[in-house]
């Protein structure tokens, strides 16, 4: 089978995106796959974006009339009726997985004539699917987040993680709620570390101490970051996700890594509470359960163990794919 696999081309590389995880993955299972990407930073892109973008489409469409499946990633810079051009003109069958919220929160909405243009619309939270289908979108399916257990399961030895050894780690950006919420989580003896973009930002002085690098982590060394740990923890963004979980109890129990992640109605439907993920619905929890795991290192590596187990027979993206092409025949 033919697929032409359009995305953002920053972070386009093994480790950096769940994007680059649904390419290798299809390309895993035999298929020809086919980058196209909807936005590069080019010279071109950034001087002259108001003219690029509608000769992107225009380049899509031509492109994808030799393809069976039309496999988009998030869908930016795509114009609905580029979508229709496509089905209208040829055979290639067309499905985006979007991964962020379609009603808006750090990006604007989504088109919903985008959405209803698509063969098959997937969104990564069943809050989301129940609301559009309310709506009559009867092409919007509900998966979870995915992952490439040929990056996130990749063995790493003992000299590879000594440099990022910790109790504790968070991989991610500095928000207001962040700093606070994390201020004083954890004991003084404990090795808690953050990295991302912006802490050095933070005004608390015990935040300050713990940050080890304000700059963004991908690839090989953010995954070394998070084998390191004995703990670590996912905080999840409730404006982007609902009910489900985002992708880091999924990509990280990969890596069999034990998370402890704030808790989400639907957590059960990726993985099983108390079982192969530990959740918290408060500070005041998630400080108790860092102490109790820190303690329990056979139960945590036993849950982080059923955690890998689950994700590899359940979430990988090569399941999602197929999955996708069952749904549309």
């Amino acid at each position: 089978m033919k697929v032409l696999y359009c995305a953002a081309k920053e972070y386009f590389e093994p480790g950096a995106s769940e994007s680059y995880d649904y390419f290798n993955s299809i390309r895993s299972l035999g298929h020809e796959v086919v980058p196209f990407f909807y936005r590069n930073h080019s010279f071109m892109y950034k001087n002259f974006r108001r003219n690029w973008i509608p000769w992107m489409n225009s380049q899509l469409v031509k492109k994808a009339s030799s393809f069976d499946v039309l496999f988009i990633f998030r869908a930016g810079n795509i114009f609905p009726e580029t979508i229709l051009e496509i089905k209208k003109n040829s055979n290639c069958k067309t499905i985006c997985f979007y991964g962020d919220n379609p009603y808006g929160s750090k990006q604007d909405p989504i088109d919903f004539k985008k959405v209803a243009a698509f063969d098959l619309f997937i969104t990564k939270d069943t809050y989301f699917r129940d609301e559009l289908n309310l709506f009559g979108f009867n092409n919007v399916v509900f998966m979870p987040h995915s992952y490439d257990p040929s990056f996130y399961g990749q063995s790493l030895t003992k000299e590879d993680l000594i440099p990022y050894n910790s109790d504790v780690v968070f991989i991610g950006g500095h928000y207001g709620y962040r700093e606070e919420f994390f201020s004083g989580l954890t004991d003084d003896h404990v090795d808690f570390q953050i990295w991302g973009p912006r802490w050095e930002t933070s005004k608390d002085p015990w935040i300050l101490s713990k940050v080890v690098s304000s700059d963004g982590v991908f690839g090989l060394k953010k995954l070394k970051i998070a084998k390191a740990t004995k703990i670590f923890i996912n905080l999840i963004n409730g404006g982007n996700s609902v009910r489900c979980p985002d992708d880091k109890p999924i990509i990280y129990s990969g890596a069999e890594v034990f998370v402890l992640s704030n808790y989400k109605p639907d957590m059960d439907l990726v993985l099983e509470t108390g079982k192969e993920i530990v959740t918290f619905k408060n500070r005041e929890e998630l400080k108790e359960l860092i102490r109790f795991y820190l303690e329990n290192e056979e139960e945590r590596k036993a849950i982080a163990s059923r955690a890998k187990a689950r994700v590899l027979k359940d979430h990988t993206s090569a399941i999602r794919f197929e999955k996708a092409l069952a749904l549309l025949s």
